[in-house]
């Protein structure tokens, strides 16, 4: 068999409806490019797999990997790349829907660019509102500002490298630290180079971490607001997952690249961080997965 141009890879995780809107706008959308679906399920309980099985009768592309445990975000792209046979990869979340060729239009971009280790187009919200899709690397300065509201504050914050920009930043092509998990393109050389996924972090940051790597390595991230395509987001997670592995990786991500000196001061600000978020959203407001999530935060941090 002849080098595909391009293997997209999604992982599943009891996303079985938006999982198969997802496969069926690429198979739709994408025209002129030789491409595999590679889908990693991730022991899903919802009937996933049955459906994964059904697409690949339908669609020759799609491949069914059923890990048959929750091998989380990373590790599961992991083992996707391992069977890819394409000159690319492109790593795509289930909650996605693809329109306008987005993926040949985004590959072509990227093959312009030879310092590229990974593109990004911009995301979408269901409404075509435009969404948060990448950031500055965590340093110990964004990380206090971030901690302190002080990067959501006018004028100010739009000079701080923040670790989660304001959406304004998101409307010009630009190189950027690091992008979002849900739409990575990536030469599957240099994310072979790269060692791909860290696998110690199970979910959030993986991302970030990775293209840290990369640019020690030499190689840009690129985000490019043409073409699009729809993040439906949270679907396959909640916020209180969301926010706790965040900072718990984090946390994981100074250890492992920080001087160990700022280890102590980044603990003392994701503490004070979350305890007045706990106290804000949790307790003034009244915001129960707020309250949940600063709680098991709080107790991460200790």
């Amino acid at each position: 068999m002849s080098k595909l141009d391009l293997s997209i890879i999604i992982v599943s995780f009891n996303t079985r409806e938006i999982l198969t809107d997802c496969v069926k706008s690429i198979v739709k959308h994408t025209k002129g490019i030789n491409y595999e679906i590679i889908i990693v399920d991730n022991d899903s309980k919802d009937g996933s797999v049955e459906r994964i099985k059904s697409l690949e009768k339908t669609y020759s592309q799609v491949r069914l990997i059923n890990a048959q445990a929750n091998l989380g975000f990373g590790k599961a792209n992991n083992l996707g790349a391992k069977k890819a046979q394409g000159e690319y990869l492109l790593l795509l979340n289930s909650d996605t829907l693809v329109f306008d060729n987005a993926i040949k239009e985004s590959l072509e971009s990227l093959k312009k660019i030879p310092s590229a280790g990974v593109y990004s187009c911009r995301l979408l919200n269901s409404d075509k509102t435009v969404q948060a899709s990448g950031g500055h690397f965590p340093t110990f300065g964004n990380v206090f500002a971030w901690q302190f509201f002080i990067d959501d504050l006018p004028l100010i914050g739009n000079l701080i490298p923040s670790f989660h920009p304001q959406l304004s930043s998101y409307n010009r092509n630009k190189q950027m630290d690091w992008v979002t998990g849900a739409f990575m393109l990536i030469p599957k050389k240099v994310f072979d180079e790269a060692g791909g996924f860290d696998e110690n972090i199970f979910m959030y940051t993986e991302e970030m971490e990775l293209c840290y790597r990369l640019k020690k390595l030499g190689y840009q991230t690129i985000y490019q607001i043409s073409p699009s395509i729809i993040h439906l987001g949270g679907a396959s997670s909640g916020s209180v997952l969301a926010l706790t592995s965040e900072i718990k990786n984090m946390l994981y991500f100074w250890k492992k690249h920080k001087p160990s000196w700022q280890l102590p001061f980044i603990k003392l600000f994701f503490f004070i961080g979350s305890l007045l978020r706990l106290l804000i959203f949790g307790i003034i407001k009244g915001d129960e997965k707020a309250r949940r999530a600063y709680t098991q935060a709080l107790g991460l941090i200790i």
